[in-house]
């Protein structure tokens, strides 16, 4: 698929009411992200590319972006002083996998803070950044594993592909950028609710046993492992966690869900 299919393929996902969103596509980058962040955004902004050399995920984490996957990031300008929810990664990903849902990708979950999940294999990725005058959205979505490699002991990973005979065709990453772009412009008031009402259909770990590396400096995760069933997150979107001193509410920055989540207590 040449650029220019590609960039009508996207903005005919969009639809018309993101029909004002500039579209960037490109064959590599080092990071979408990275592109994003560097720019002045006018308005809502896209841009894609079909592989990536230093794509980066949660804490510095490098993000492995090989041919077969999905790499884009969505940027909205901000002001200084505008507030950004504390839950806008869980919101961006519950919208993602309600997107996937209904374009025929079912059984998507959202591991917390920032995972798409299918049975325990990770789907996809999110990167949430607020700079000062844009939040940035980054997501990775894998098309096909084959050219996944490296993985840690305690993951696996899945495609789209894996999931059957549907198309997995460009038209789908503007379909999920306005997913994303209808999720990051709700009012607190729109996003509570909608949070509270269809996040626990889309939850990956609650009523799991999980161990959750914690981290004193919120990168390396070296702090004392905690082990506890997850009963769901808070308001502010935090993780709750049953352990054995008592339940305790974790925030993403400080933390890393180990593999083996998946096998219930």
């Amino acid at each position: 698929m040449t650029t220019q299919d590609t960039l009508a393929a996207v903005q005919a996902g969009l639809g018309p009411r993101h029909a004002q969103t500039a579209i960037h596509v490109f064959e590599s980058l080092p990071s979408t992200n990275e592109w994003l962040g560097v720019q002045s955004l006018a308005g809502p902004t896209l841009v894609t590319a079909r592989t990536q050399t230093q794509g980066r995920g949660r804490r510095g984490r490098a993000w492995a972006s090989p041919a077969g996957g999905w790499y884009f990031s969505v940027g909205v300008p901000l002001s200084p002083d505008d507030p950004v929810q504390p839950t806008v990664t869980l919101q961006v990903g519950l919208a993602l996998a309600e997107a996937l849902s209904s374009a025929g990708f079912p059984g998507i979950a959202v591991k917390w803070p920032n995972d798409l999940v299918i049975n325990g294999a990770k789907l996809g990725g999110i990167l949430v950044e607020r700079l000062p005058t844009a939040l940035i959205v980054g997501v990775g979505i894998n098309r096909s594993t084959s050219a996944i490699e490296h993985l840690p002991a305690d993951r696996r990973a899945i495609g789209l592909n894996d999931l059957g005979d549907r198309p997995t065709h460009e038209e789908l990453i503007g379909q999920l950028a306005a997913a994303i772009l209808d999720a990051v412009k709700r009012s607190p008031d729109a996003a509570a609710a909608i949070l509270d009402a269809r996040w626990p259909a889309r939850d990956a770990l609650t009523g799991h046993t999980v161990v959750v590396a914690q981290s004193d400096d919120a990168r390396d995760g070296t702090g004392t492992p905690l082990q506890g069933e997850v009963l769901g997150i808070t308001p502010n979107g935090q993780l709750r966690l049953a352990t054995a001193s008592g339940e305790q509410w974790l925030n993403a920055g400080e933390c890393r869900i180990q593999g083996g989540w998946e096998a219930t207590a």
